[in-house]
């Protein structure tokens, strides 16, 4: 398949009893995959992915605030029905090795945060696989799906849109090292 951009624009929820439980409702048309919905509740606090072209995929934190889903050794990710396992090294200097590391099945994925500010999720084996670009003018999120990739790797991509993904900045990492010290917590594994 050849690759394709597209992306995904802030929503309302319908209801407003929706809107009371709802942190963010991204929405948008993924090429061929067709029409794309993540949202992401505070009661329960997770991100879920629906799409008639991509498998479902979840997130979810059982401490997670109202807000993005922390990212540690308790966070649960789903996609197309396995679990993965998240780990990442949180006191890394190097954008590289600040990376989160996934193993979803038997593939083995990094997702961090590469020139320019600009995300990507690679794959072990094949590299670059999908990239998220600066937000749009409607604060919007732009969406790179590279040739490479297929569903798997972009419900992966789309569900950390969910993620807190901050911690992969060496910024993110500092404010969230005095954070968790603060807190008197462990902090993110």
């Amino acid at each position: 398949m050849s690759g394709f951009t597209f992306e995904l624009v802030p929503q309302k929820p319908a209801h407003r009893r929706e809107r009371k439980r709802t942190f963010r409702l991204l929405a948008g048309t993924a090429g061929p995959y067709g029409e794309v919905s993540l949202r992401i509740t505070t009661y329960p606090e997770e991100a879920t992915l629906v799409a008639e072209g991509l498998p479902e995929a979840s997130l979810s934190h059982p401490d997670a605030p109202s807000g993005y889903i922390p990212v540690d050794a308790r966070t649960r990710l789903v996609v197309g029905g396995v679990t993965a396992s998240l780990t990442r090294n949180r006191r890394a200097l190097r954008k590289e090795d600040r990376g989160i590391e996934i193993r979803l099945g038997g593939r083995s994925y990094t997702y961090l945060c590469g020139d320019a500010g600009r995300e990507e999720l690679w794959d072990s084996e094949r590299g670059p696989v999908v990239r998220k670009g600066a937000p749009g003018a409607n604060a919007g999120i732009t969406m790179l799906v590279l040739p490479d990739a297929d569903a798997t790797d972009l419900s992966l991509a789309l569900i950390l849109q969910g993620a807190d993904r901050l911690v992969l900045t060496v910024g993110g990492a500092i404010i969230s090292g005095v954070m968790s010290f603060l807190n008197g917590s462990e902090g993110n594994a």
